[in-house]
């Protein structure tokens, strides 16, 4: 008897703590709950899968440190990995490195209609959503730049930072006068003028006058020197680049990235870093980068000299010594 007693008083104090704590706390529904530990989770160093929006997208954290810095691949193929390490960012964020959609290691609908850049926005909202994050940074080298602005534009509230790295921001006739100007220029280097079998087969294959299909890989092994300052180290970096030519045919016939931002960037208002090589010849400083910090209040321009279009590679300790500042001064 007095052991049924003692156990129904330790029934009814249980009830009544519990109680207390119910009344003394917010309540967490179950799907909370399991949200919170699963954004955690989500957010541990390492490889991971998000899906999202009918595609599972591979990516990949690195660091430990907040706020957290989305970096996604450029979107029209290449995978993500030519873009690890970007040390400078992972000494002030966590980044998460992500492959876009049928990108590396993400998956992706057989359907061309599904590779607009209004999908590739989504897909960095969705993983804004699968991360747990209210406020993020976002990061974009030369078509993800322009994806990184496109983004803005529509979720600036969601930013802290932006970061465009030899970004595409307007393919109008200004671009393409320059970038013709600067192909030109190139046969009078010393690089060319030394090799110009080189010279002609990569101009012939840029302007699609070799009469030859070729692969993305192909394609970029014959004039992915035009992207380098020091052309003879493109080979090395190119040859280590994954590519899926599928998802490049869907994304030119979606028009992906073909928008001129330029008359909308005055919308943005999130502090942003504009990077870009001196010698880029295809995201060129003049048309695209200069134009773009004139019509982006709160932004800084920083030109890389002697760089191409990978200017954290060809010149890594003169792009971490700028971004450093820059990242600095915005005490996040």
């Amino acid at each position: 008897m007095k052991s049924y007693r003692f156990m129904q008083a330790i029934k009814f104090m249980t009830a009544v703590l519990l109680c207390l704590v119910l009344t003394s706390t917010p309540a967490l529904s179950s799907t909370q709950a399991v949200l919170e530990k699963t954004n955690l989770s989500n957010m541990e160093e390492g490889e991971h899968y998000a899906d999202v929006n009918g595609v599972r997208l591979h990516y990949y954290v690195r660091g430990h440190k907040r706020p957290v810095l989305l970096v996604p691949s450029p979107g029209w193929g290449v995978n993500v990995n030519y873009l690890i390490p970007i040390r400078v960012f992972e000494r002030h964020f966590t980044v998460v490195y992500v492959d876009t959609r049928l990108s590396g290691k993400s998956s992706g609908p057989a359907d061309a209609s599904q590779y607009t850049e209004a999908h590739f926005i989504g897909d960095i909202e969705a993983m804004r959503k699968h991360l747990g994050l209210v406020k993020f940074s976002l990061a974009g080298h030369s078509a993800s730049g322009h994806l990184v602005l496109a983004y803005a534009l529509e979720h600036g509230k969601n930013l802290t930072a932006l970061i465009t790295i030899d970004a595409i921001v307007a393919r109008d006739s200004l671009r393409a006068a320059e970038m013709k100007g600067r192909i030109d220029k190139k046969a009078q280097e010393p690089y060319y003028k030394a090799h110009p079998a080189i010279y002609r087969k990569a101009y012939e294959q840029f302007y699609g006058l070799s009469g030859k299909e070729a692969s993305l890989k192909q394609q970029l092994m014959t004039y992915g020197y035009f992207y380098l300052y020091e052309p003879s180290k493109a080979p090395a970096l190119i040859s280590q680049l994954s590519f899926n030519d599928t998802v490049n045919t869907y994304t030119d016939q979606a028009g992906y990235t073909t928008q001129n931002l330029l008359p909308e960037l005055p919308r943005i208002t999130v502090p942003t870093l504009i990077v870009s090589g001196d010698d880029d010849f295809i995201c060129d400083p003049l048309t695209q980068a200069t134009r773009m910090h004139g019509k982006i209040i709160n932004s800084k321009l920083l030109i890389i000299k002697q760089s191409g279009h990978f200017p954290w590679v060809e010149q890594p300790q003169q792009f971490d010594f700028a971004c450093e500042q820059w990242l600095r001064g915005l005490r996040l």
